[in-house]
This record gives C-alpha cells, structure tokens and sequence, in this order.
C-alpha cells in the first residue's frame, strides 16, 4: 500500500473496533478489547501493555468489546490516561483508577492533549457496564474527532447507526479519514455506512466492528464500496486486516 498519510503518523487494526492511532508526538489506544479479541494479533501482547507503550486511551462506550481491557492498562501504568465520557470516567474513580488518569470529559467539548485537539462528539448507539452478570446503562455512546498540528483529521464515530450529525462534523472539522463501524446488527451496516460517508466525504475510510467472531454481523469492506459507489464521492475505501497498519 502506497503512503496516504502525514508523515510520523499511522493508524494500526488491532481486530473488532481497536485501533492504534499515531500522530507526531502522540500515540493512542482506541477501544482497547485485546486479550479476549479473537481477531487480535497475539504477538503485539507484551508490547501493548508494557508501561509507556500510550500516552493515552480513548474510550467510545464501556461495552465489553470496547473496554475489557481499560482497567487492566491503567492499573499496570500509573502515568497512563484515558480520555472518556465524564460519567464513564467517574465510574472508574469508584473502581479504584486514580484521579490523575482520568480526563473525564463530555459531549461537544474538546480537550488540547500534547499536539492533538481531541473533541468529542455524540454517537447513536447504547452504552452500558456489566456489573454482577447484568448490563447497567452508564453515560453515553459518543465519537472522537482528533486534529492534529500537522493539519490532518481523523474522526472515529464509535458504535453508531448513521445520524444528520455527521453533516455538522463535516462542517466544522472536514475529517480526512473516517473510521466506522460496517458489521450491522449491533452497529451501522454497508448501506447505512455508505451514507454517514455521503455525509462526511472524507479522504479515506476504514471500516470494523466486523467478522469478529465469523458469521453475523454481516458487512465487509467490499460491501461498503458497493454502497458507496451510487454517491460517486472520491472516498476511497482502505481494507486493513487485524495487525495492519495504514500510514
């Protein structure tokens, strides 16, 4: 694959909806469900949770298969932060994370962090805790929208059905890549996709939260650009496989 991106950045699948998002100076961990991600590279395992190896977490909502491993990370690096929804973020202070890890913020606010502009954004979507065997509604889905000193947007919706707010993100920070969900059922499908990309007419979009465990949830990045192609937008389409990195 041909260099699309600024130099010194790169953004690495780690399988299900995580990422490894790297930019000049900073480097993040999206929605970190490793150990028990069957599409996750073993390999990349000691190195991922060896102290130091992020600056910080980004955290869309705490369902299993975004959050499994947010505690086991921030209670083996103590400088470690993670940025998520303020009630997300409290519930980890109750669970022992110390204050000083935690950038708890909310909706529509946006947090300077080393060179990278971090906003966050509202997501359609659920958002709930296990606790003792039973789901409990805790904060809200949401997405990030990260400007970096080099000029370059990256916009990573988090779970979420298509929403009329993706033309406000368009608007306001024109991201140059998109990360989506494109499984269906449990997120937005190719059909839905294609159209939140309509919305968006980024540079470059990636999509997951997909083929995790075989069978359904349906959608694969083949079907995305099927979808796409009746808009006739320049937005082309990077198919990554677990592991790969984009750069």
């Amino acid at each position: 694959m041909s260099k699309l991106l600024p130099d010194g950045m790169s953004i690495r699948w780690l399988g299900h909806a995580t990422f490894i998002i790297e930019g000049p100076g900073q480097k993040f961990l999206l929605d970190p469900f490793l150990k028990e991600n069957p599409k996750f590279p073993r390999e990349l395992e000691a190195e991922l949770f060896a102290p130091g190896a992020f600056d910080a977490l980004l955290v869309t909502h705490p369902h299993y298969d975004h959050f499994a491993d947010v505690l086991p990370l921030l209670e083996g690096d103590p400088a470690l932060k993670v940025v998520t929804q303020f009630d997300i973020g409290e519930w980890l202070k109750a669970g022992g994370i110390k204050d000083e890890q935690i950038v708890g913020m909310n909706t529509g606010g946006t947090l300077p962090f080393g060179g990278v502009r971090i906003t966050m954004v509202p997501a359609v979507h659920t958002s709930s805790v296990q606790e003792n065997g039973v789901q409990r509604a805790l904060g809200f889905p949401i997405g990030y929208v990260l400007r970096f000193a080099n000029g370059f947007t990256l916009y990573a919706t988090g779970d979420t059905a298509v929403t009329m707010d993706m033309q406000i993100v368009r608007d306001l920070y024109k991201p140059d890549l998109v990360i989506l969900p494109i499984g269906d059922f449990y997120t937005m499908g190719p059909e839905q996709a294609a159209y939140a990309l309509k919305l968006l007419q980024p540079r470059f979009a990636v999509g997951c939260h997909f083929d995790t465990w075989g069978g359904m949830p349906p959608g694969r990045p083949a079907d995305l650009e099927k979808e796409l192609a009746r808009y006739q937008i320049p937005t082309q389409v990077i198919s990554l496989k677990p592991g790969e990195t984009l750069n």
